[in-house]
């Protein structure tokens, strides 16, 4: 095998490894991004909830509150004063559209 080949497999195997790296942080940064934005939107639903407010208008603070760049609260369910909140957020990988989703719940908490 010649200097020049062993080069350029060494420098083809960086280029690749770069990308993977690349695109992992990406993936983290938006799984990030969509626990963030189902907590708050938890958050936001279960104070209104708690305060008594119909559970289809504390979604639809939850869903403003999830609501952003590619992020959209996709589901919200509302169980006595608990609510869980799903949402998804679009995430463009090498020109595909991966979606990643988060999963959260707020209410209060019982003291023992």
């Amino acid at each position: 095998m010649s200097a020049v080949t062993l080069v350029a497999t060494a420098l083809g195997a960086t280029v690749l490894g770069c990308a993977a790296a690349g695109a992992l942080g990406q993936v983290a940064a938006a799984r990030a991004g969509a626990d963030g934005a189902a907590d708050l939107a938890a958050l936001a639903a279960a104070g209104r909830v708690v305060r008594g407010e119909p559970h289809a208008t504390a979604c639809g603070v939850g869903a403003t509150v999830a609501a952003g760049p590619s992020t959209v609260l996709t589901g919200c369910t509302v169980a006595g004063e608990v609510v869980t909140v799903t949402v998804m957020r679009d995430l463009t990988l090498f020109g595909a559209t991966v979606a990643v989703r988060a999963v959260a719940r707020a209410g209060p908490v019982d003291d023992p």
